[in-house]
């Protein structure tokens, strides 16, 4: 681990192909240092998962580790698998802020979540009530950074139904309008 402040990378783009994947950590990671920061994956994580007894829990593990040593977090919140962000990805945020590390969330999303939920007049199609407030995502996620002195950076890509292809959430631009909220919350 370096001496420079480090910052924890979560969001969905450990399920993209490698070679995408690689490219987005490397670019990250980049653009943190030359702020003076130093970006931790969790791909960075070297795990035998072919021998572990429980691969879930061994990865659930190095990524905790992780976000322990970590001075704060970046998370894409960009609608993954459905409206809202990765369940992972979210876990993550809480984790952080419940640690009181520095936060910030950013989606290349510009639709708002309850523009992105199937229903009329407020309702899903089962009966539940949609969030009204026009927010990138659940109201616990944009007003929780709020609340623990982070920010939510919004993109400006409208929502499709099928959702996002992997290489359609990485915004530079965006990303590194996220660093530096991050790094004026570090200062």
């Amino acid at each position: 681990m370096s001496d420079r402040p480090s910052v924890y990378l979560a969001g969905p783009e450990v399920f993209f192909p490698d070679t995408l994947r690689i490219h987005i950590d490397e670019r990250k990671k980049a653009i943190l240092a030359d702020v003076g920061l130093q970006g931790l994956s969790p791909s960075d994580n070297q795990l035998d998962l072919e021998n572990a007894a429980d691969p879930g829990q061994l990865i659930y593990d190095a990524n905790k580790q992780l976000m322990d040593e970590a001075t704060a977090l970046i998370a894409n919140l960009t609608p993954f698998r459905g409206p809202s962000a990765d369940a992972g990805t979210i876990f993550e945020l809480g984790y952080m802020i419940a640690a009181g590390k520095p936060s910030v969330g950013f989606s290349v999303c510009e639709t708002p979540y309850n523009q992105r939920v199937k229903g009329k007049d407020g309702v899903d199609s089962n009966g539940a009530a949609i969030e009204p407030f026009g927010l990138c995502d659940n109201l616990m996620l944009d007003c929780g950074l709020v609340r623990a002195g982070g920010h939510m950076v919004h993109g400006a890509r409208p929502y499709l139904e099928r959702g996002f292809a992997p290489e359609d959430f990485f915004d530079e631009a965006l990303f590194i309008r996220a660093v530096q909220h991050l790094r004026s919350a570090l200062l």
